[in-house]
């Protein structure tokens, strides 16, 4: 996710929920009887609403809400699914007389197995992609319940001093989420 569709998708969520807030609280006035709410309602024309949909002009007023609020929502989620995925990389080392490109996926899948070998580790599957417009690679882990930490950690360890020997120069972010599965009863 990029930081302009985080922010974006943020003031989304804070002005509908704001707007929810507000209608909210209005109802809640109507009901306890609070003066400023009973204004608001008493500027509302009931008869006009009431008629509304007698009108020649309210279906096509409601198909055009209905297209409009299917094309944002279609947009908005296709923003938010969208796949933000590298594999190929290429080098700071690179000049005229030639590139220098790096498949990372070969390399995270390598590691990734040499992780999955400590006992108790039921297996690591490596993720790339972008992160806040940096790629990442992320390590996820999944350990049975009494794997051994602290032989984790080195494991993790030199796995990053692996990947960070590989790689080089290429600046990529690495993550390692440990998920520990339930305690077998």
């Amino acid at each position: 996710m990029t930081t302009r569709l985080a922010v974006f998708d943020r003031i989304v969520v804070f002005v509908l929920g704001l707007l929810i807030l507000l209608g909210g609280a209005w109802a809640v006035g109507l009901y306890l009887d609070v003066p400023l709410a009973q204004r608001m309602a008493d500027l509302i024309h009931f008869p006009a609403w009431l008629s509304a949909p007698a009108a020649e002009w309210y279906d096509l007023a409601i198909a055009a809400v209905m297209l409009f609020s299917l094309v944002i929502g279609g947009w908005l989620i296709a923003l938010n699914l969208r796949r933000r995925r590298f594999n190929r990389m290429r080098s700071p080392a690179t000049d005229a007389t030639g590139s220098i490109d790096l498949d990372i996926l070969p390399l995270a899948t390598a590691l990734a197995r040499d992780i999955g070998e400590l006992p108790r580790v039921e297996g690591v599957r490596p993720v790339l992609g972008m992160n806040r417009s940096r790629p990442a690679v992320t390590f996820l882990v999944r350990a049975r319940a009494g794997v051994d930490v602290p032989a984790l950690r080195g494991v993790l360890e030199q796995a990053e001093t692996d990947f960070r020997e590989a790689v080089r120069d290429i600046d990529v972010d690495t993550t390692y989420l440990i998920h520990l599965l339930p305690v077998d009863a």
